[in-house]
């Protein structure tokens, strides 16, 4: 049990991880505004108009996403941090997609 603790409080994460972690986020910010896209391919314009409260929560999120990589990429955090962060990161995903994609529907 002090093994698993003292893993997920070490800060020795290997720089190239913390990379690929940093690579993977700006690619997962990206996401909602594909989705969005496919969402309002047949008539984008109006769906963008319909849609544009959902693109200004992606935008939010995918700038506060960035950021809080950006400084995991420069910093020394726990290893704990990084896993809430980037299991935070998959609900968001998640739960956009399903919102934009049953929004049209209702």
């Amino acid at each position: 049990m002090n093994k698993i603790k003292e893993e997920l409080l070490a800060t020795n994460l290997a720089p190239w991880r913390k990379k690929g972690i940093f690579i993977v986020v700006i690619l997962l910010s990206l996401f909602p505004f594909f989705i969005t896209y496919k969402t309002s391919a047949p008539d984008l314009g109006a769906a963008l108009w319909q849609l544009r409260h959902f693109v200004g929560i992606a935008a939010m999120q995918a700038i506060a996403q960035i950021s809080l990589s950006w400084y995991i990429l420069k910093n020394k955090v726990p290893n704990y941090v990084i896993g809430s962060f980037l299991i935070t990161v998959l609900f968001f995903q998640v739960t956009y997609s399903i919102a934009v994609i049953l929004v049209p529907y209702a």
